[in-house]
């Protein structure tokens, strides 16, 4: 679910400069980065009282670094962070959040 408006121009419009924010992982402008939720909304919501939709669970992220920290990044630190002795981290991050075509059920065979 995307943030509101309000919150997502807190994530990606500078307020000193009224202009947009770079993506935080490779620094381009263009395409325009968008606010993307660092922790899912089921998960924010058992660990804050605030909700997913603060302006602390976003970052700024163009489309491709966006893929990359759902399916790379965030299982990457969730197996780290285990090995480290860390609890109670997302589940979320466990694996990717995305379904590829081999994963779905499509049906096609009788």
């Amino acid at each position: 679910m995307p943030f509101n408006q309000g919150v997502k121009k807190l994530i990606v419009i500078d307020k000193s400069t009224g202009k947009h924010r770079p993506c935080v992982m490779c620094g381009k402008t263009y395409p325009l980065p968008d606010a993307v939720h660092i922790i899912d909304q089921k998960e924010w919501k058992k660990a804050s009282p605030k909700g997913h939709d603060s302006k602390d669970n976003g970052i700024p992220l163009c489309p491709n670094c966006h893929r990359v920290f759902d399916e790379v990044l965030k299982p990457f630190l969730h197996r780290a962070l285990i090995k480290y002795g860390c609890q109670n981290l997302p589940q979320g991050w466990s694996k990717s959040n995305k379904m590829t075509i081999s994963e779905q059920d499509l049906g096609l065979e009788e």
